[in-house]
């Protein structure tokens, strides 16, 4: 067993060994010089070249006896092994330049120990340590050349595969898509805008964004392009067909940086037709809805209260008729009943159909409504008109009166508050409902998705804002209380003096 565990041992040894150095090797192999590159080695015999030629000659001089001729041209052989040693830096970097100075640096000393003083010697140091010198300058910096021309290529590679990968999605891409200079001239058009414009995609080229969309929109676009712009188009074509087009423009630079505008139209058409029926049929809906509440607190009024109220007199005649005791108790509460239930019906016709809304006007409709409030709940109210009141349109009135008691009803049922603020301002072209409570709250994302989080009140509030153009923003954080507003388009209003 031990004898197996040191084998073991040794064999994750040479493995770690080798291992690491097959890394060492790795990190060093883009600086190894080309040993297969014939130059190389055409450098390096060059080098024995020199140095035999050196050698010779100077022990030649030396056996002659004819060393001052010799010692005054001692320089010129070593300045020779220049050429080799900077052509291998230049050729195979900075390990090919070193290997080469080194190999120099070895042929050389033996002349330099053997043939020269302590000057020549010195002088001869001087001019190998300079050939080491450029060898590295020159070799370090060829290796830098080749680093950044490498990441030049890789870069270049990379921006060929992106541009490939990106023609490949503009060709294929559903949507339309159209590439703008800055001027608004059309550059570029993939097949899918080809088809929803009715043209080729080489017939857009010399064209400007003009001539395809609303001469507007173009305009505005080119104005002020910002990312992420998104607005709807609407767009004419093939008859009496009409197209709408959901833009969203991004900015992008070309090769030489020059910027241009990409704008990718998304056809809507049949979303908006969608949209368009919804509303229309939620308009006749709630059309149907206040027909429906009108009637009923008419029939309310004329015929049931009308009706409660012959019984009374006619419980107030016979309270007249001679009668036990028991007997007229008996008419007397039969009779508070029917005035009790003449009240109660009352009420319910003015809440279906409220007669101050049409006759005194929104305003006078919303205090009716916070009276009311208040005599039901423990709760204080406050309303804000900080304009004169003016008279709107009675669609716009109802709407707003209906968005109104669907978020009193809420604060009274759900909200738990003890204050409620109802602020109205009319403005030129808009009227701004807002119901602001300081109670419990809830969850904000809640807002947003009302048929998700179960709040059908909410949804027909904002139904009701839209259909007339308008918007409701709903804004609430848990025991932070809630805000309702309403903007609703109007135009010029007209004042009640």
């Amino acid at each position: 067993c031990h004898v197996t565990a040191r084998a073991a041992s040794s064999s994750v040894k040479t493995r770690s060994f080798w291992t690491r150095s097959g890394a060492i090797a790795r990190r060093f192999y883009p600086y190894r010089p080309r040993l297969r590159d014939r130059r190389f080695w055409v450098i390096q015999a060059l080098v024995a070249v020199i140095a035999m030629v050196h050698f010779t000659l100077e022990s030649g001089q030396l056996l002659e006896g004819n060393e001052g001729h010799i010692h005054s041209l001692f320089l010129v052989p070593i300045s020779l092994f220049f050429v080799p040693v900077v052509y291998a830096a230049l050729t195979f970097g900075l390990v090919g330049g070193l290997a080469t100075a080194a190999w120099t640096t070895f042929l050389a000393v033996p002349n330099l120990m053997l043939f020269h003083d302590s000057p020549e010697q010195l002088g001869e140091l001087v001019q190998i340590a300079m050939l080491d010198a450029i060898a590295i300058l020159a070799g370090g910096r060829v290796d830098r050349e080749l680093r950044a021309r490498r990441r030049a290529e890789a870069a270049s590679a990379a921006l060929r595969a992106s541009e490939t990968r990106y023609r490949g999605v503009f060709e294929s891409s559903p949507s339309a898509i159209l590439v703008l200079d800055d001027r608004g001239g059309i550059i570029d058009a993939n097949p899918a805008a080809g088809i929803l414009f009715g043209r080729t995609p080489q017939t857009f080229r010399d064209r400007t964004i003009s001539e395809v969309v609303d001469p507007l929109w173009a305009k505005s676009l080119l104005d002020g392009a910002q990312n992420g712009i998104r607005e709807l188009v609407t767009l004419c074509t093939h008859g009496d067909r009409e197209l709408y087009l959901e833009p969203t423009v991004t900015r992008v630079y070309e090769s030489a940086g020059h910027p241009l505008l990409q704008v990718i139209f998304r056809d809507v058409t049949e979303e908006h037709v969608r949209q368009a029926g919804l509303r229309a049929f939620a308009a006749h809906v709630l059309r149907a809805q206040e027909m429906e509440r009108k009637r009923i607190a008419q029939e309310l009024h004329d015929e049931t209260v009308q009706k409660i109220v012959l019984v009374c007199q006619q419980l107030d005649i016979a309270e007249r008729i001679e009668l036990p005791a028991a007997s007229r108790e008996a008419l007397g509460r039969a009779r508070r009943t029917a005035e009790e239930t003449v009240a109660e019906l009352r009420d319910f016709a003015r809440a279906l159909r409220p007669p101050a809304l049409e006759e005194l006007g929104l305003v006078s409709a919303l205090r009716r409504l916070l009276a009311e409030l208040v005599e039901r709940a423990d709760v204080e109210v406050v309303l804000e008109v900080p304009q004169a009141e003016r008279r709107i349109a009675p669609e716009i009135e109802l709407a707003l009166f209906r968005i109104a008691q669907e978020a009193l009803r809420n604060v009274e049922h759900h909200a738990k508050a003890s204050l409620v603020r109802v602020a109205i301002a009319f403005n030129v072209s808009e009227v701004r409902l807002e119901i602001a409570d300081d109670g419990i709250g809830f969850t904000a994302h809640l807002a947003q998705d009302f048929v998700a989080a179960g709040r059908l009140g909410l949804l027909g509030m904002r139904e009701r804002a839209e259909i007339l153009g308008g918007r409701l923003d709903v804004g609430s954080t848990p025991r932070r209380g809630t805000l309702i507003s309403a903007t609703i388009p109007t135009g010029l209003t007209t004042s009640l003096d």
